[in-house]
């Protein structure tokens, strides 16, 4: 159904852009884009004796990508496909894999258009929008800016979500309406409901309920799923200034019934109707300063649940990005997070008890220093420690990263790069938490990578 809002958006605009196309005087060739991107590492062996090859994304954790783009004035359109994802952004994990998941994703699908001039602006599709947020990852192949979650299974750490725990507004129709140094953007994702029997959940999780001797409906009429968002994005001079709000609604049923399908415990404060993951922030970018940028930025992500008695938990992000190119030829980019949350007695989503606490300290380091016009060094340096106190016991997790690599531009459109990537990954356990006392992997791995754009 979402594929299908997608196209039907896509080809709306596709069409305007069709009358648009004619105005213009650039040749298509200059409209036109194509970017295919190769990152694996061809050798890795780790502590514990496994040897391997291929088998993870290298130095850029987004793997192997091709896309093609399409930009003109008054409309444009991209297309991108990932290899060695679960699936779609919208169905992975395990539910991916039970619907048949796949090592080939759709990492964006869109398309834009400007009807009425500069000041109005409309995407729609398969997206991550991050406008007015800098990254400052030129040197840096790691994490966006948000709040870094318990990792799954119950780990200690995972990356901010694009759609939950991050600052970006994705997937659906985003309008941009500008006025000036001004820009407010409103997001709109498709609402499913599950009348007579249809709807998202119903469609994906109804097989799984019924192969499992379970009543495959599982949304009714007035239960539906929304994703609905906005910023408001100021050019202050010296910077830009961002405020973000966003909201993912998503009903309990959907939640209950996986729960059945797998054999699993019910969530006892799962007793409401729905849950709505709320994410919201600012973030301030400093320009002014020659060769420096800085960007600092909060999020706070509130899961809130409707059900009688439950408690709802904040977890909060605090982001502080740096590049600096003061000297010709070098550039280095530092990102430092500080994740927290303290837990509540009936807290319903990761941290049940008034004791339970999360807390992840994260920081990295990057250079890149050109050798001349066509060969590079880069070197990356980073650290995670990552504490979780829960009722039934503590896990402490560290993880210390270093690599470097050597990067060759064949051409302006073709580069190569190869290098070493080494990882000492520690967990601690204490309590009835299950798994080792002390569990310390290590990993080497020799990363290549292939960039052609035209």
């Amino acid at each position: 159904m979402k594929v299908k809002c997608i196209a039907w958006c896509l080809m709306v605009m596709l069409l305007a852009g069709v009358s648009l196309f004619a105005q213009t005087e650039k040749s298509l060739a200059d409209k036109l884009s194509f970017e295919f991107e190769f990152n694996a590492s061809i050798l890795s062996a780790d502590s514990e004796g496994v040897v391997d090859s291929l088998t993870d994304a290298g130095f850029n954790e987004d793997g192997t990508k091709i896309g093609i783009a399409y930009e003109d004035e008054l409309w444009g359109a991209s297309a991108a496909l990932k290899f060695g994802a679960e699936n779609l952004r919208f169905l992975s994990g395990e539910i991916g894999e039970m619907f048949g998941g796949s090592p080939l994703s759709l990492d964006e699908l869109y398309g834009w258009i400007k009807p009425f001039g500069k000041h109005v602006k409309f995407t729609g599709g398969i997206f991550e929008n991050t406008d007015g947020i800098a990254d400052y990852t030129d040197d840096i192949d790691d994490y966006g800016m948000g709040v870094f979650l318990l990792g799954e299974d119950g780990g200690p750490f995972s990356e901010p979500e694009p759609i939950m725990t991050g600052p970006s507004l994705t997937d659906g129709l985003l309008t941009d309406l500008i006025f000036g140094p001004v820009t407010l953007q409103l997001l709109l994702a498709a609402n499913y409901s599950g009348e007579n029997g249809s709807g998202l959940a119903n469609e994906l999780l109804g097989p799984m309920r019924q192969q499992a001797g379970l009543d495959p409906l599982l949304i009714e009429t007035d239960e539906r799923f929304f994703r609905i968002g906005g910023r408001l994005i100021v050019d202050a001079g010296v910077g830009t200034i961002s405020a973000l709000f966003k909201t993912f609604q998503w009903p309990t049923a959907v939640e209950k019934g996986v729960t059945e399908a797998f054999g699993e415990e019910s969530n006892p404060n799962l007793t409401g109707s729905k849950q709505n993951y709320h994410t919201f922030g600012a973030y301030f970018d400093l320009t002014a300063v020659e060769n420096l940028g800085v960007s600092l930025g909060y999020t706070g992500f509130l899961p809130v649940h409707d059900g009688e008695g439950v408690d709802n938990v904040l977890y909060s992000g605090i982001d502080l990005r740096a590049a600096w190119t003061g000297i010709e030829g070098l550039s280095l980019s530092t990102h430092n997070n500080i994740s927290f949350a303290l837990g509540a007695e009936n807290d319903w989503f990761l941290l049940r008890g008034e004791d339970a606490s999360f807390f992840t300290l994260y920081n990295a380091i990057g250079g890149t220093k050109e050798l001349n016009g066509r060969f590079s060094i880069n070197a990356e340096l980073s650290n995670v420690f990552s504490t979780t106190d829960l009722t039934e016991g503590k896990i402490d997790y560290e993880c210390f990263g270093v690599s470097a690599k050597f990067i060759a531009k064949a051409t302006d459109n073709v580069e190569f790069n190869i290098g070493a990537k080494l990882e000492i990954a520690k967990t601690t356990t204490s309590g009835s938490i299950g798994g080792a006392d002390d569990d310390t992997l290590t990993t080497f791995s020799i990363p290549v990578g292939i960039v052609l754009s035209f």
